[in-house]
């Protein structure tokens, strides 16, 4: 009894202090959000990476037949595994493996704000990241990005309480593990590392070159990351099969549309206050003598300078060609300034109206602002909700319909791979190259059951006229339709006839 009291004074004692009891209702706050997307989307159809994820998954506890992309790493399948392998659901992996995270996104975000500048920063930056709609939609995903952003900001925090003020090595150590996760999680990860780098040299000069701390820090990355490195020698023949998919630029003109997603992750509201945000980076153009000099007045914002500029030029002309999601890094960054532009913003308004009127003011700002997140968020997750669902309703089909030896053709593989438990492959040749005998052909090889074709995936476009060129060898078993319209068609494969065909 003695001990519950002690442990209740002292939580009603820490939540005496605003800033906690603050962060903690933006917590709870950023909890009921995810919840209610949770339940809305738990049983959603899975989209390509989502499958291919959760296939694999499959294959390591169960057996399922499928082979994961050389270009993926497998932390997250790995972690999927854990899951099923203790018996529970799909919907136990959205919880634990993307609701949690994503909630703790927000809590570290808060941290990190902390450890950088103060607890109004932190507390503005913690609710931005809570309502932003790009966190609230991939927390109703099983995807990779919110555990990996967390993983980078775990990165960030332990490096600078270990090694911007604090000196602590083990803390720095630790910086090494964190980005590792994130890289075994998505390679882009890496970026977190680059960027503390990219401090390091501005900041020491080569001085760091004597600093025990960071080459520390180096090999717990190595040592963290060398079990993927020779899994992947052995199961795909090549320790750096990852790096196929980064393998260059994705147009040949630069990605100056990268600029685009600070509005899009900000919205109209906050974008005004970003800009307000900037002008207090004057002063890193101002003292960047000092700053080279070692001064570390202006670290905190060289850091988040580092960060928007890094994450920016990688995408403008490098990647060239890139999704919204992969400029969730750059999230931390973007609401920072966002934040030190609604305190500059108060500071203005508070010389001409009382403080209260003043903080009104922005708190109704405020608000506004995270009204257009949440509206933008629900109205995208509600709308994609459903997408996929004749993929989901198929490979369940063909898993009653089918043994487990049975194979089938479709070009949505890893989708019907998790759902259907069967082989699932497709034409050998890319999409655009394939020729109709060189199908059939593959078709009388391999001798598919099933042969699946889904609007929504890239098909040749002869191969839609395909089956009906051919009624004697593909036979329609099942058809899921949208609109009355046909999206998707079960055939079933006759051998006899296709052999005479081939």
């Amino acid at each position: 009894m003695d001990a519950n009291k002690a442990l209740t004074e002292k939580i009603r004692l820490w939540l005496r202090k605003p800033a906690n009891f603050y962060l903690l209702a933006i917590l709870i706050f950023a909890f009921i959000l995810r919840l209610y997307y949770f339940l809305l989307t738990q049983d959603q159809a899975l989209w390509w990476d989502e499958a291919e994820y959760m296939a694999y998954a499959k294959k390591i506890v169960f057996g399922t037949p499928y082979d994961i992309s050389p270009k993926r790493v497998v932390l997250f399948p790995f972690l999927i595994s854990l899951i099923f392998r203790v018996g529970l659901s799909e919907q136990s992996v959205r919880f634990f493996l993307v609701l949690v995270p994503s909630v703790l996104v927000v809590f570290f975000t808060y941290l990190l704000a902390k450890e950088m500048y103060s607890e109004k920063i932190a507390l503005l930056t913690a609710f931005l990241t809570a309502v932003l709609w790009i966190h609230l939609f991939y927390s109703a995903r099983v995807m990779n990005d919110e555990m990996s952003f967390l993983f980078g900001l775990l990165a960030f925090y332990f490096f600078w309480k270990g090694y911007a003020f604090g000196k602590n090595n083990k803390f720095v150590y630790i910086s090494g593990f964190f980005i590792a996760l994130s890289f075994l999680l998505r390679p882009a990860g890496i970026y977190y590392g680059v960027i503390i780098a990219i401090f390091v040299l501005i900041t020491e000069n080569f001085k760091f070159l004597k600093k025990p701390a960071l080459w520390g820090m180096v090999l717990v990355f190595l040592l963290t990351l060398s079990p993927h490195l020779i899994w992947s020698y052995y199961h795909h023949g090549d320790a750096l099969a990852f790096t196929g998919a980064y393998g260059g630029p994705g147009e040949e003109n630069f990605g100056w549309d990268a600029f685009k997603f600070i509005p899009l992750y900000t919205e109209k509201v906050f974008l005004a206050f970003f800009f307000m945000g900037l002008i207090t980076f004057i002063t890193i153009i101002l003292g960047f003598d000092q700053i080279l000099k070692g001064s570390k007045k202006y670290q905190n914002d060289l850091f988040i300078a580092i960060s928007m500029i890094f994450l920016l030029g990688i995408n403008i002309f490098v990647l060239r060609s890139f999704e919204e999601r992969w400029f969730m890094a750059m999230s931390f960054a973007i609401f920072i300034i966002t934040s030190k532009g609604i305190m500059l913003t108060f500071q203005l308004i508070k010389k001409y109206i009382k403080e209260l009127g003043a903080i009104t003011i922005i708190i109704i700002i405020i608000f506004s602002g995270a009204y257009i997140q949440l509206k933008h968020a629900d109205q995208i997750i509600k709308l994609k909700v459903n997408t996929y669902a004749e993929i989901r309703a198929a490979g369940l089909w063909i898993k009653d319909n089918s043994n487990p030896q049975d194979s089938v053709w479709s070009r949505s593989l890893p989708q019907l791979a998790y759902y259907s438990e069967r082989r699932v492959f497709r034409e050998n040749s890319s999409v655009l190259d394939v020729a109709e005998q060189e199908l059939l052909n593959q078709l009388n090889e391999e001798k598919p059951k099933y042969f699946v074709l889904y609007v929504f995936e890239n098909h040749a476009p002869w191969m839609f006229e395909f089956p009906a060129k051919y009624p004697e060898v593909f036979v329609p078993v099942q058809v899921y339709t949208l609109n009355n319209q046909p999206i998707l068609v079960i055939y079933k494969i006759s051998y006899n006839n296709l052999q005479e065909t081939a």
